[in-house]
């Protein structure tokens, strides 16, 4: 059984799946969710061991009433879709971001640089090592952290947000060729410091940790030492949720606003295959809920989330289909003037609203 099953938030998350069963989506999600405390407590053992043991004895629920939905929407208008593009441009002006480039040093720094004035102290550098065809190589991944200073880390729930800063060419072993790649991934590093932006301002009850990834192109590398890394400080067992932006400004011309979640199933992990759905169903009714996008479901593809799965973390993937619908995937013309920004505009509004949501669930 994984270490999920034993915190309050993906206990939490468990009650979401019986409430669908027991009720239609829309009559459940149309709006936060308010569980009285006293009376979840009296089930806590008993859920924490089966779900479906305590399914008759759910605590009651309340819909959160209008003035909750209110402030959330006042501080999704917070997001700036200029500042979005602002950092989209800087991000892309980088001859490349490739893992092997001299450059990537450069947009590291600039990255750190960036968090430090949205994340004030909170803000370091994971350094490692990556030895690929005789080479040594000497990356950074980026972490901020956001979290209720009056609790200790291993009080709360932890959520992990990431996404790759790295880009790169056709030709993946072609480190100096132009590589803006605006949309892989310069459109899913911009929401994270959005969200760092709007979030370090907020009084949470979640421990937030936002991390920026190099390597992922030539394999995860960012992400797979991240991971051993928190492995070996017995840190994967506080991780209840991994959320991946992974491509988050395309969208054709003769397109809907479509963004895509992927959720987990039949990969290592299978036991937690519930969560990562429940969520994603969870996200999409956000999406409909405070924004004009229309998500669908999607099986897990590849990127940053596999090693979090592997280690038995829920994980969610975002992205605008960009793989097989953007025709500048992986070519120079990846560049800002290609991106919808109010489309990634949306998208981030949308994340922003599940943190707010899902905080609500852990006071």
């Amino acid at each position: 059984m994984s270490y999920q099953k034993y915190n309050r938030l993906s206990l939490l998350i468990s009650i979401i799946i019986v409430l669908f069963v027991a009720s239609s989506l829309n009559s459940i999600l149309a709006s936060s969710i308010s569980i009285n405390k006293i009376e979840y407590n009296k089930f806590n053992s008993l859920c924490t061991i089966s779900i479906i043991a305590c399914i008759d004895n759910i605590p009651s629920i309340q819909k959160t009433d209008k003035d909750l939905k209110k402030q959330t929407d006042l501080i999704l208008e917070q997001v700036n879709s200029t500042k979005l593009k602002e950092w989209i441009n800087t991000l892309s002006s980088f001859h490349t971001r490739h893992t092997k480039s001299d450059h990537i040093e450069n947009v590291a720094y600039w990255l750190k640089n960036e968090l430090e004035t949205l994340c004030e102290n909170r803000v370091f550098f994971h350094n490692f090592t990556q030895i690929d065809e005789n080479q040594t190589f000497h990356l950074k991944n980026i972490i901020c952290k956001i979290h209720d200073s009056t609790a200790s880390l291993q009080d709360n729930n932890t959520i992990i947000i990431g996404a790759h800063y790295d880009s790169r060419a056709e030709n993946i072993n072609n480190s100096e060729a132009r590589a803006p790649g605006a949309d892989d991934n310069a459109s899913g590093v911009s929401a994270i410091l959005e969200l760092v932006r709007i979030l370090s301002h907020l009084n949470l009850t979640l421990n937030l940790e936002f991390v920026l990834f190099s390597g992922e192109e030539q394999g995860k590398w960012g992400s797979n030492k991240y991971i051993n890394y928190l492995d070996g400080n017995n840190r994967t067992k506080n991780i209840d949720l991994y959320i991946n932006f992974d491509m988050i400004g395309y969208r054709p011309s003769n397109e809907t606003n479509k963004v895509i979640l992927e959720y987990d199933i039949g990969n290592k992990h299978v036991q937690n295959d519930n969560y990562s759905k429940t969520i994603a169903l969870f996200i999409k009714q956000i999406a409909s809920n405070y924004t004009n996008l229309q998500a669908q479901l999607a099986k897990l593809g590849n990127s940053d989330f596999i090693p979090f799965e592997e280690l038995g973390s829920t994980v969610i993937g975002i992205h605008d289909e960009g793989v097989t619908k953007n025709p500048n995937y992986h070519k120079s013309s990846d560049t800002p003037n290609t991106l919808n920004i109010e489309y990634a505009t949306d998208i981030t509004k949308m994340i922003l609203a599940t943190i707010l949501e899902l905080d609500r669930f852990n006071k």
